[in-house]
């Protein structure tokens, strides 16, 4: 099992243990701050000299709360497409965890985010962007209700830096909808 893999599977297990904890104090108030969301948008890569590509970006993203409702922690599976120098469409997956620094403001939680990954996905495919990659990630955002308290909307830029020393970044901007249970 990979170093990538292991920090993932920790990543998923803290969250899910922070949920388990939070379910065994059940009362009728409002939901939690869990939520789950799927956003689309898209991302500007950039490899310092000159900005490559747009690629549409995708992102299905878990938060929690670790610290009340001010400080969560959020495990996402990201993805972009972009196209080669041939025209070819190239996949890249980007799983990452994040830790968000919120401030709930009645209907409104305003968050900046810092978090790291990896990429997955083809290398040597002629894009700025190849597998195998660390990440770096922060995010400045909005999440909202749209309807009741269940239904929300999710607003985010998210700015990515990739390897190491190598210049490589993105900034991928979507919306998207979320579901609080």
């Amino acid at each position: 099992m990979t170093r990538r893999v292991r920090t993932l599977a920790f990543a998923i297990a803290s969250l899910a243990a922070t949920a388990t904890a939070g379910a065994q104090s059940w009362s009728r108030s409002r939901p939690s701050e869990q939520s789950l969301s799927y956003v689309l948008g898209f991302a500007a890569l950039d490899d310092g000299y000159a900005t490559d590509s747009l690629g549409r970006a995708w992102s299905v993203r878990m938060d929690s709360p670790i610290i009340g409702r001010f400080v969560l922690g959020e495990i996402a599976l990201s993805g972009v497409s972009t196209k080669d120098l041939v025209g070819t469409r190239q996949r890249f997956l980007i799983p990452e965890a994040q830790v968000q620094l919120q401030l709930p403001i009645g209907p409104f939680r305003p968050y900046i985010g810092f978090g790291a990954g990896g990429v997955m996905g083809p290398e040597g495919t002629g894009t700025i962007l190849n597998g195998g990659k660390r990440v770096v990630s922060t995010a400045l955002g909005l999440r909202t209700f749209l309807a009741g308290d269940r239904l929300m909307l999710h607003v985010e830029s998210r700015v990515r830096e990739y390897g190491r020393d190598e210049g490589v970044s993105s900034v991928d901007v979507t919306a998207g909808v979320g579901l609080r249970f």
